[in-house]
């Protein structure tokens, strides 16, 4: 079987079925994925076995948080997203980490072209099954050929895997934030909208990266670089902007026009995913058949992973009050 990378760079996109088609270019730079990224997503897919197909927040209108809640919720928050971007029948947008594709089945459902891009095969194989049109592409290899052919632009929770903590360190953060804005303005026609649901750190400086690098081992169980190393260096891989961060790095080619806080969004939906993945542990053999499966190649990533999210819950406790990380829905214009 091909690798990520491999896949990546045999992947060209068809004809679109309405419209100008979107081609590949020339070639796209080598963009190495990394491991604790891609091993993220690959455990994550044992989520969807447990019938988790939406990874980012949802929309709460009230704190009950039933199984119809969490899908009323996703589907509320991809409505919110469509109706950020201010498209119509006949726009195309790009959703950069797409997901299992939620938005784009309801980008459709308004006769809006949507393409999705992901580092995950599994998701790009889920999405591709479903008639979606999904490429499997890391953002960094956006083909030249996308320039200006997208109305607007969508990033629901795939900026804080854009910076490493190794970045950080090096102080690359802010460079890797210009370019990807300076990327993504390529794409769309001044005036269009790139929508964002980022978290972020609530100040500059609130975690040293140096600190997280050594991994939660090196402090107190329970701490806060406990809990954000176990996240950032050791299961999710990345770093998260501090608030007001990306304002900065966007000039001079977006600017800001809306911030909403929804870390109460992204609490609840952490809630959730935890109640349902220990009801799927406890009664569904298919999640434990996914689990094993990974279980040789990743045992260590395994491990850590459901350590994070059910036994030291580091991923819940970023959205408890009064929560360290906050979750912020930013819409951005074109400039």
């Amino acid at each position: 079987m091909a690798t990520v990378d491999a896949m990546v760079f045999q992947c060209t996109v068809p004809e679109r079925r309405r419209g100008h088609g979107v081609h590949v270019g020339r070639s796209t730079p080598n963009v190495e994925t990394p491991a604790v990224v891609r091993d993220c997503y690959e455990l994550l897919d044992i989520a969807l076995a447990g019938g988790i197909r939406d990874l980012g927040a949802g929309r709460y209108d009230s704190v009950r948080n039933d199984r119809a809640k969490y899908e009323d919720a996703q589907f509320q928050a991809a409505e919110d997203t469509l109706d950020r971007l201010a498209c119509g029948e006949g726009d195309r947008i790009l959703d950069v980490g797409c997901g299992y594709g939620r938005l784009l089945l309801q980008a459709a459902d308004r006769k809006i072209d949507a393409t999705g891009i992901t580092i995950s095969p599994s998701q790009a194989h889920d999405c591709q099954s479903r008639g979606m049109d999904v490429h499997l592409l890391d953002y960094q290899q956006i083909p030249h050929s996308w320039r200006g052919q997208f109305q607007g632009i969508v990033a629901n929770g795939a900026i804080e895997h854009f910076v490493q903590v190794s970045d950080a360190m090096r102080r690359h953060d802010e460079e890797i934030y210009r370019s990807m804005f300076y990327k993504f303005r390529r794409l769309i026609p001044r005036g269009a909208k790139f929508v964002a649901n980022t978290l972020h750190f609530r100040y500059r400086g609130q975690v040293r990266p140096e600190d997280i690098r050594r991994g939660p081992q090196a402090w107190p169980r329970g701490s806060e670089r406990y809990h954000l190393a176990m996240v950032l260096q050791r299961c999710f891989g990345g770093w998260y902007p501090y608030h007001g961060q990306l304002v900065e790095c966007a000039q001079p080619w977006f600017r800001l026009t809306e911030e909403v806080d929804a870390t109460h969004d992204m609490r609840l939906t952490s809630e959730y995913w935890a109640k349902q993945l220990r009801w799927s542990l406890a009664t569904n053999p298919q999640v434990w058949f996914r689990l094993l499966s990974q279980w040789g190649a990743r045992r260590k990533a395994v491990a850590n992973m459901l350590r994070c999210l059910l036994t030291d819950k580091s991923w819940g406790w970023q959205f408890r009050h009064p929560s360290p990380i906050v979750l912020l829905r930013q819409t951005w214009e074109a400039v």
